[in-house]
C-alpha cells in the first residue's frame, strides 16, 4: 500500500525555527518525485539522530528516522508532501540541487536563523591550533558566494574566497571574523542549533587573538557591529 501523503505548512510563514530548518535542509537535504510511486518526498538526512527528531518535532509531525544504509552512521527522514515539496520549490529549492542551488531570499531578521542551519547542516565550528575557524562546504560554488555576500551585507565581515576542494567548495572564516561570525550566529540570535555546535561557538566567545590583528581584518563595520567582542583599538 503506498504511503499515504501528508498535508505539512510549515514552510509557508517565516519565523527562526523555519528559517533554521530550512538552512539546514538548504545544505545537507533533497527532495525529488519517486518515477515508480510520482510521491513528492523531502529527505532530511544529519549523523545527529537526536537532531533530526528535533526538527521532526519543529516542524509539528513525529517521523521516522533510520539509518541510510545497514551500518550507516548517518540518519535520514523522509516526507511524504507534495505541498511541503512545492513550498520548497516556491522558495528556490530545486531536485537534484547539489551542484546548482543558489542563495534563496532571507528576511533580514530571520538570515542568521537560516546561516546557523546551514553551518549545523554542512559546516564546521573548528579549532586551528589556538585560532577559531567556521567553514562551510558545498558541491555549489553559487551558494556560497550567496552566503558570503549576503553575510557581509549584513554583518561587515568580508566575504571569504571561494576555495575548491576535491568534489566540494568550502568558504572560511578564521581568528576574530570567525569569532565575530559566531556571535552573531549563535549568542545574539539564539534559537535552534546543534548543541555540540553551539558550545564551540561559546568557547569562540571567550578568545581573543594574542597579537594585534593585521590592518583590514576588522572593518568598520564589524568594528560598529562587534565592538564588545573584539580587542580594544590602539
Amino acid at each position: 500500500m503506498p504511503r499515504k501523503p501528508r498535508t505539512v505548512d510549515f514552510f509557508r510563514v517565516w519565523s527562526p525555527e523555519m528559517a533554521y530548518v530550512l538552512g539546514y535542509w538548504w545544505a545537507d537535504g533533497c527532495m525529488y518525485i519517486k518515477p515508480s510511486t510520482t510521491a513528492h518526498e523531502v529527505k532530511f538526512a544529519s549523523k545527529d539522530r537526536s537532531h533530526l527528531e528535533l526538527i521532526a518535532q519543529t516542524i509539528g509531525e513525529s517521523q521516522h528516522t533510520r539509518p541510510v544504509t545497514k551500518d550507516s552512521d548517518c540518519y535520514d527522514m523522509t516526507y511524504c508532501s507534495k505541498e511541503m515539496y512545492y513550498d520548497l520549490l516556491a522558495l528556490g529549492g530545486t531536485p537534484h540541487k547539489s551542484h546548482t542551488t543558489t542563495m534563496p531570499a532571507i528576511p533580514a531578521d530571520q538570515l542568521p536563523h537560516f546561516v546557523r542551519g546551514c553551518v549545523d547542516g554542512d559546516g564546521t565550528l573548528v579549532w586551528n591550533g589556538d585560532r577559531p575557524v567556521i567553514q562551510i562546504y558545498s558541491a555549489s560554488s553559487a551558494l556560497l558566494s550567496g552566503l558570503g555576500q549576503t553575510i557581509e551585507a549584513a554583518t561587515g565581515i568580508p566575504t571569504p574566497t571561494i576555495v575548491a576542494n576535491r568534489t566540494l567548495y568550502y568558504i572560511k572564516w578564521s581568528t576574530i571574523r570567525a569569532k565575530c561570525l559566531a556571535a552573531w550566529l549563535y549568542a545574539e540570535n539564539p534559537g535552534l542549533a546543534l548543541d555540540r555546535k553551539a558550545a564551540i561557538a561559546a568557547k569562540f566567545l571567550d578568545w581573543q587573538p594574542k597579537k594585534r590583528p593585521e590592518r583590514g581584518t576588522i572593518t568598520e563595520g564589524m568594528r560598529a557591529r562587534f565592538g564588545a567582542y573584539l580587542p580594544p583599538q590602539e
